[in-house]
Parts: C-alpha cells; sequence; structure tokens
C-alpha cells in the first residue's frame, strides 16, 4: 500500500485571491497599476530628498532662510501646549491672528500632520519630500488625464521631481514655495481632469487641491494661479464656440474650494486692513522675457549666481532648468497634436505664456498701473516655476506621439534546417537613452540645492543668554534668519524678529534685550553679555507690561512694571501699585481680545496695545484672543467637507446605478 504525502501551500490560495482580485478584474488591475507608479515616484522622491530625511536636530536643510519661513509651523507646538491659545501668535512683532499670515504653510493639513508627528523641525525636512512626491503626482495625474501611456507619464513626473522649480528654491531655504508650486501644479491637473468629462468626483477633486493650494502658504504663487483664468477658455468653449455644460463644475469647485479653505481666508479678510509689506513697482528682481525662458534649459551653477542675461545674483529666483529634451518635446506635442486634444493642448501652451509674462514682470508693468498694490508681488521670476508643470504635459503628449510612429524595426534572424528563429526590436526604444539622459542632467542640477548643513552650539547659547524670567521683547541679531525658529521654539518673544510682512501704522514693541554685531542699538545702556561672538544689550525701563500714573504718557520710565506670564492668545498679568493708572501691555491691540481684573470683566482702551484700567492694590489681570473669524472659518470648511463627500458618494452612486441599468454587451466580456 502506498502513502501519498500532499504538501499544502498557503500562498496558493493567496496568489490566486490577488490574481482575481487585482489582475483579471480591470478596475483591480488599474488600482494596482497606479499603486504601482505612485509607490515609484514616491521612492524617487525619497531618494532625491534622502538628505533631509536626517532627523538629527542639528543637521538643517541648507538656505539661509529656511529657520524663518518654518517658524510660523509652530502654531501646532502652541496648540499641543495651551489649545486655543495658539489662534494668536505672540513670537514676534507685537504678535498678529495666527491664522491671517499669508506667507506661512501652517494651516496646510500635511505641515499640520507632519508637525504634530514629528515636530517643527523634522515635521519640515518631511514636508519637503512629500512636496516633492506630490510635484511628481500632480505631473503623473496630468499626463494621465492627458491619456497617455506609462512611459511618458513615469517620465515627466520623474522630471517634475527633480525640476528646478522646486530644488533651487531650497537655495533661500523658502519651504512654502517648494509646497505650494507642488499644491498649484495639482491644481492644473484637477482643471484638465474635470474638461475631461471625470463627473463630480473630478469636481470635488478639484475643489480640495484648489484648496490646498490657497493654504499652502506663498502669495507668490497664489498670483500665479488665477492667471491661468483667460486660458481657460480653451476649455469652456467648444470648437464652434459654445459655452460647454462644465462651467459650472469650475464654478461650483472654486465654490467649494473656498469653503474648505475658509479657516485661512475669513481670518485673512478680516485682518487685510491691518496687512502693509514692502513693494517694487519697477520690478527690479524680473528676468526680461528675452531671457528668463533660457532658464529651461540652463544648468550652470556659476551662471545662477552671477548677474548674467538681467538677473540678480539670487539662485532661487530664476532656476526653471528641466534640460533641452522635455522642451523639445513640448514642442512636437504642440504642433503634432489630434484634434481632440487641441483645446486642451492650446489651454497648457496660453496658461504657459501667461506664467512667464507674470514672471517677467512684463505684464505686471502694465497692470501695476491700474492696480499699485501689485507692487507688492518683489519677487515674480519665481511665478514662472509654474509654467514647469504645463511644459512637462506637453512634453509628456508630444513623447507619447512619438513613440506611437511607426519607427523602423531592427531584426536578427538566425535560419536553421529545423527551425528559423527571428528577433527585432523597435528603434524606438532608443528614445530612452535622451530620456534617461535628461532624467540624470536634471537630478545632478537639484544636487546643487537640495543639501544639508550643521548648526552650530553657539545659537542656542545665545538665545539662553536672551531668556528672561517673565515675558519679554527680545531680539537676536537682526536679519539672522537661522536664530528664528529656535528662539521660538524656546518660547521667546522677539522684535522685530524677522517676517515679510508688518502692521500698518503700528510701531514695533522695543526689545529689553538685543543682541547686536554691529554695535549699541539707540535706547541701549549697557552690555549685559557676550555670547557666540555677539554682544547682548540691554535697555532700562523697557517693559513688556507696567502701570502708568500718567494715562497719556507714552514714555516707559516711572512706570511700575507688573509680572506677565501665558503664551500665545491667553496672558495673565500681576500688578501691585499705590496709585490708580492704566495697565499697558505690549501685545498688538486687535478685534477679538478681551480682559478681565480679578475674574470680572473689564474693558479695553487701548489702541496700539493691550490696555485697561489698573486701580491700586494688587490685581491679575487676565486677556484672551477669542476671535469670531477662526470658528466661522473652521464651521464653513465643515459645510464644505459634508458638501464634498456628498458630492463625491453621490457620484459614486449614480456610477453604480448606470452600471445596473446598461450592463456590458457580449463585445465587452
Amino acid at each position: 500500500m502506498m502513502t501519498r504525502i500532499v504538501f499544502y501551500n498557503p500562498f496558493n490560495g493567496v496568489g490566486k485571491y490577488l490574481k482575481n482580485r487585482f489582475w483579471e478584474d480591470d478596475k483591480g488591475r488599474q488600482k494596482l497599476i497606479i499603486a504601482l507608479e505612485l509607490g515609484l515616484l514616491a521612492l524617487w522622491a525619497i531618494w532625491v530628498g534622502r538628505v533631509y530625511l536626517d532627523f538629527d536636530p542639528l543637521i538643517i536643510p541648507s538656505g539661509h532662510e529656511f529657520f524663518s519661513a518654518i517658524q510660523t509651523h509652530h502654531l501646532w507646538t502652541q496648540f499641543q501646549n495651551c489649545g486655543w491659545c495658539a489662534v494668536w501668535n505672540g513670537s514676534e512683532r507685537g504678535g498678529y491672528p495666527a491664522f491671517a499670515d499669508i506667507h506661512g504653510s501652517m494651516l496646510h493639513p500635511i505641515v499640520m500632520i507632519t508637525t504634530l508627528a514629528w515636530g517643527v523641525l523634522s515635521g519640515a525636512k518631511i514636508t519637503l519630500v512629500i512636496s516633492l512626491w506630490f510635484a511628481g503626482v500632480a505631473q503623473w495625474w496630468l499626463a494621465r488625464e492627458l491619456k497617455v501611456s506609462w512611459l511618458p507619464r513615469m517620465w515627466s513626473a520623474g522630471i517634475a521631481i527633480v525640476g528646478g522649480h522646486l530644488a533651487g528654491r531650497m537655495e533661500l531655504g523658502v519651504l512654502g514655495v517648494v509646497l505650494s508650486t507642488a499644491m498649484c501644479s495639482l491644481v492644473f491637473a484637477g482643471v484638465i481632469s474635470v474638461s475631461n468629462g471625470g463627473g463630480k468626483r473630478s469636481l470635488v477633486l478639484l475643489a480640495v487641491v484648489t484648496a490646498s493650494a490657497i493654504v499652502s502658504g506663498q502669495g507668490y504663487m497664489l498670483v500665479g494661479l488665477p492667471v491661468i483664468l483667460p486660458a481657460m477658455i480653451f476649455l469652456i468653449f467648444d470648437d464652434e464656440q459654445k459655452l460647454m455644460s462644465h462651467w459650472k463644475d469650475y464654478f461650483t469647485a472654486f465654490g467649494l474650494a473656498l469653503l474648505l479653505a475658509a479657516p485661512f481666508l475669513v481670518p485673512v479678510a478680516n485682518f487685510m486692513p491691518n496687512y502693509t509689506k514692502d513693494s517694487d513697482s519697477s520690478f527690479l528682481s524680473a528676468q526680461s522675457l528675452a531671457y528668463l525662458p533660457l532658464n529651461l534649459v540652463i544648468n550652470d551653477w556659476h551662471y545662477y549666481k552671477s548677474e548674467i542675461l538681467g538677473k540678480f545674483p539670487y539662485p532661487y529666483l530664476y532656476t526653471l532648468y528641466i534640460g533641452w529634451v522635455p522642451v523639445i518635446l513640448a514642442v512636437v506635442g504642440l504642433s503634432n497634436s489630434k484634434k481632440k486634444n487641441k483645446r486642451l493642448l492650446w489651454f497648457m501652451a496660453t496658461a504657459i505664456v501667461i506664467e512667464f509674462l507674470i514672471g517677467s514682470a512684463l505684464l505686471l508693468k502694465w497692470l501695476i498701473k491700474f492696480f499699485p498694490s501689485l507692487g507688492g508681488i518683489r519677487h515674480p521670476p519665481q511665478i514662472a516655476g509654474l509654467a514647469i508643470p504645463l511644459i512637462l504635459g506637453l512634453s509628456a503628449y508630444g513623447l507619447e506621439r512619438m513613440l506611437r510612429i511607426n519607427w523602423p524595426k531592427l531584426s536578427l534572424s538566425f535560419p536553421r534546417k529545423s527551425l528559423a528563429w527571428q528577433w527585432s526590436l523597435s528603434l524606438k526604444w532608443l528614445l530612452l537613452i535622451p530620456l534617461f539622459l535628461s532624467l540624470k542632467s536634471a537630478y545632478q542640477f537639484t544636487e546643487h540645492w537640495i543639501l544639508v548643513e550643521k548648526q552650530g552650539d553657539g545659537i542656542f547659547e545665545l538665545l539662553v543668554g536672551l531668556k528672561t524670567d517673565t515675558l519679554q521683547w527680545v531680539e537676536p541679531p537682526f536679519g539672522e534668519h537661522r536664530y528664528i525658529e529656535p528662539a521660538i521654539r524656546m518660547g521667546m518673544k522677539l522684535s522685530p524678529g524677522v517676517m515679510t510682512w508688518r502692521w500698518r501704522d503700528r510701531e514695533y514693541p522695543i526689545p529689553v534685550l538685543e543682541a547686536n554685531r554691529a554695535g549699541p542699538p539707540p535706547g541701549a545702556v549697557e552690555i549685559m553679555d557676550t555670547l557666540d561672538g555677539v554682544p547682548i544689550y540691554g535697555r532700562v525701563g523697557e517693559f513688556y507690561a507696567a502701570v502708568s500714573e500718567d494715562k497719556d504718557s507714552s514714555d516707559w520710565h516711572g512706570f511700575s512694571p507688573c509680572v506677565a506670564t501665558g503664551s500665545g492668545g491667553e496672558l495673565e498679568v500681576v500688578c501691585e501699585t499705590s496709585m490708580p493708572g492704566r495697565l499697558i501691555v505690549k501685545e498688538n491691540m486687535f478685534t477679538g481680545w478681551k480682559a478681565w481684573m480679578d475674574g470680572e470683566p473689564t474693558p479695553l482702551l487701548g489702541e496700539q496695545w493691550l490696555e485697561v484700567e489698573a486701580p491700586p492694590g494688587e490685581h491679575t489681570y487676565e486677556f484672551r484672543y477669542q476671535p469670531w473669524d477662526v470658528p466661522v472659518g473652521i464651521s464653513l470648511s465643515f459645510v464644505g467637507v459634508f458638501l464634498c463627500i456628498q458630492m463625491w458618494y453621490r457620484n459614486h452612486e449614480e456610477e453604480i446605478s448606470s452600471e445596473g441599468d446598461n450592463p456590458p454587451s457580449e463585445s465587452d466580456i
């Protein structure tokens, strides 16, 4: 009698399930392919930005403004510490509404998640890598909407990740520009998706990515995004100049985006009359339209550090390098388009022209005659970076057209008596050589800018010397960005610090301690210490909070100092005086502040600072920032989220119903 032993392989069942679930099923196979392609792009982004994944707190991305660019991210560390008090940023220049900073990326979901999970510094490093990936995803999505095959999709997305419009911005360390550029790239893909008749889900995606771009924290990119509206005429009118029905989808998506971005937009609208910044009505940093497009193909590091071709020696303003291959393929794509794709391609081509007109300031110099506030766009060349995803979209289409040409084949055959063997290869695969070289060239260009450096211990030594026992305004060396984020991390209040904008018609609080390399600042009386090679000067008679017996006095001398504690929008001040007066707290007055004395509400009196009446004796004063705009913005955002979810799943149910009413024919099976 023979015994047969059967070994059961548990992986057979798993393999069959995966095969049936993800490969033999068309939708499953498509999902698997999408996951694989996006996974490859993630690996490429991680490789390109791998130096940022060193979480040593002393290792930071290079670019001397990196620390000031991420200072607003402390909104979330403040939220962890004190909750609602975080809606007031009291860390610089007398404080301001935290949600109203148009140059901060703090409200973007990626920044929020990475900061809460890894802290400000490590979270910012991760955000940079994720931004590279999203730039690739945006390019991949745009190429997918153009109905190109996997090679143009992946190649154009790979180029986007290493494009000079992203890496070059890190020469200055401006994380917000990198993140904002990636998010705006997603909007271009979303616009085309709606034009392709993607249905309600495409509408929702466009709304989400538009809101994401709005809150990504860069005013320059938010100027470059809406200027594509004239180009959209090719998308909303058909070949017979009749208005197409999906214009309503664009309108709806824009409305949903405003709702989703309301936590940012409502506070900004409320604060805008108080906002001002430096301006340049001549746009001196702009490079001529005759030269700016040349940066697409110039990868010489020394060129960007020079003033050649009418530019400043600041690479972060002008880097656009993607190389000749994408540019040539873009021309091929535009000149060899199918009739059904002409409107899409002309939309992209027109948008490219507009972005360069804005980036070179040619259009801005005309518009500023009617809108003087446009002078605040001091560095327009950065906006030209938004042309890159559109150019690469045309490149992907051009590559697809070239791949579809009937190329000659190289054939080899070996006849034998009993068997003939033949091998052939289409010469179109020779295109892989220039495609690879273009990817390599762009990657090598990024290595000039995606760098890290080690910060010295002297930074923290100096900041410890500026620490005070109670709340006081202090100032590290003026204009040295490397001190900013570490100081805010240590809970310090900086004046003036480093910001890209300021309050209109408001003076800065005078710091009680100031580190200054250039010698004694005005009002300083003595050197308190010298740390990190920088003298720290002290001022007598400067206080964060004090009671004045003379209510009309603007001089701190003769004031009775008080003890102030707290953080953000929650302050507590303890004063003891023998005479009645007025308590002045050098925190900017704005709608939303409320005050209490010994637990009882008391009216605020000041216009510049927080001021209340101070009777004699010992009293405890509490100040709370309780604005109306943030709750309203958050509530509107929840409405937007609800509408998006409802629209998304309603569209899904309609698709299922449509499939049930129209079963596949035999030819489809």
